[in-house]
């Protein structure tokens, strides 16, 4: 035969969950609203800022931008995440979340010094893009592996109880 839990109890649990529910409720409707007036405040001030030549280019850019999105970083990121998975089969779910996120945040900075490097190489101007793009890059990635593969060793490490999910058992 169960224990019976108090029934104030319950109540209580649910009373607290209901509230931390409506406290998420109320700030995603306060960060939507901002968001979407931040936007209008952008597009309204764009016809005033910019002429029609560089608003088309303006959309250009943000055409590319979408199909570069969907078109490279979405398909690579699934396939990198599902080789990541199965590679990764034996390490915890927080383990794995830590080395996709080191991985894809390795790639986009990758992305973006790669543009520099060819901004760079291309420039008429050297005092404009006078860092050491290479280095910096080779740099980034080695602290980058160092620190996540100390937090999946620290999280994987046996009896650490990190990253594992503890089953809540009742008598």
């Amino acid at each position: 035969m169960k224990p019976a839990m108090p029934a104030k109890a319950s109540t209580r649990a649910r009373a607290g969950k209901a509230a931390a529910g409506k406290s998420v409720r109320i700030w995603r409707i306060v960060l939507g609203v901002a968001g979407v007036a931040l936007l209008g405040y952008g597009l309204l001030g764009l016809p005033t800022k910019l002429g029609p030549p560089q608003l088309l280019g303006l959309l250009v850019w943000l055409a590319v931008a979408v199909l570069l999105h969907d078109g490279v970083i979405v398909p690579v990121s699934t396939l990198a995440g599902a080789g990541l998975t199965r590679l990764g089969s034996g390490l915890r779910p927080a383990s794995a979340a830590v080395l996709r996120g080191a991985l894809m945040t390795g790639a986009v900075v990758t992305l973006i010094a790669g543009l520099l490097l060819k901004a760079q190489s291309v420039a008429r101007n050297t005092s404009a893009l006078e860092g050491d793009y290479a280095a910096n890059l080779l740099w980034f990635w080695a602290v980058l592996a160092v620190l996540a593969a100390l937090l999946v060793y620290g999280m994987e490490r046996p009896g650490s109880g990190r990253g594992e999910r503890r089953q809540k058992t009742r008598p």
